[in-house]
């Protein structure tokens, strides 16, 4: 009989050295990473420790969210797994929004035997948490289109109580993107005044707390700026909600501190496509406070040319 997912988890956490691997498309998850790594140092979980930062970015000008429809994206993320096993991993932790979407319709997650987190179950437990005290509460739910498109978060708070009018659901096309090219720039600002608008616009006149779910974990990197700039168009204080941080500790959460008086780390970050050297400077600058070794090893990173087919066709 195949093991359940917590037996996985589990058996996963009784070893002395590990491989985990987390993965997104592009490098919104890296600062997930960066959080584990400072996290595992200092807790000492696990004796050794590999990283592994898997980029599924599939191809070099084009993403996810530009490729035919659901199947191939499907298809495409399907092959990215299996490019995932080389590396032989432990653990796989899929730091982010849109590949979680994907990950339950792969071929792969119908056969794997290792443990399998994704973030999008993280954020609907924030945002149940949250919405349950009152009726007049509200929250934005940010992220990709194809994140927003599924309505996976809407449906699953569905299927918890949540009253429908209490989940504003808004897409945020193409702002993942600009945020990697740099979080402080002008492009990026301006596109989230535009969706803050978009979405103060779907609220009806719930005179409660104000939430914003980041369901993109690229989002993270923008945080104080998507609360203010919301705040201001929606004329009240708005509480962010962001699931980055809660899937880095559900290690922590799930397993007793300091097993042994040191963890050795290693850090590997690969990518099939080949990053612009100011998206690899912002970003490292951005994460070098939480982990030093995370930002060399993105400055230091593989690209592998190889590193999963994308067979995708083009529209």
């Amino acid at each position: 009989m195949p093991l359940s997912e917590s037996d996985k988890f589990n058996t996963f956490l009784e070893k002395k050295e590990v491989t985990i691997l987390i993965t997104d498309s592009g490098l919104g998850g890296i600062s997930i990473c960066a959080e584990i790594a400072s996290e595992l140092k200092r807790n000492c979980i696990f004796e050794k420790v590999s990283l592994v930062y898997f980029n599924a970015w599939p191809e070099q000008n084009r993403g996810y969210n530009r490729l035919r429809d659901t199947a191939e994206r499907i298809k495409v993320f399907d092959s990215a797994l299996e490019g995932m096993m080389r590396f032989k991993p432990d653990f796989i932790m899929i730091a982010c929004n849109t590949l979680s979407v994907l990950y339950h319709r792969t071929q792969f997650s119908q056969r794997v035997e290792i443990p399998v987190v994704d973030i999008v179950g993280f954020g609907v437990d924030m945002m149940t948490q949250a919405l349950q005290g009152s009726l007049e509460d509200r929250a934005v739910i940010l992220g990709t289109v194809t994140t927003i498109d599924s309505q996976v978060h809407h449906d699953h708070l569905v299927q918890r109580g949540i009253r429908p009018e209490q989940i504003i659901s808004q897409p945020c096309d193409q702002l993942a993107t600009e945020i990697e090219k740099g979080p402080a720039g002008t492009i990026v600002s301006q596109m989230i005044e535009t969706f803050m608008q978009q979405a103060v616009r779907k609220i009806d006149s719930g005179s409660g707390n104000l939430y914003a779910a980041l369901c993109c974990t690229h989002f993270g990197y923008c945080e104080e700026l998507i609360r203010d700039t919301l705040a201001i168009i929606a004329e009240k204080p708005v509480v962010i909600l962001n699931p980055n941080h809660q899937i880095a500790a559900c290690l922590l959460s799930s397993c007793r501190a300091f097993r042994f008086s040191s963890t050795a780390m290693k850090i590997k970050v690969v990518s099939k496509i080949t990053w612009e050297e100011k998206k690899i400077e912002s970003i490292s600058s951005l994460i070098q406070s939480i982990s030093a070794e995370t930002a060399d090893a993105l400055i230091n990173y593989a690209q592998i040319p190889n590193l999963f087919r994308a067979r995708a066709k083009r529209k």
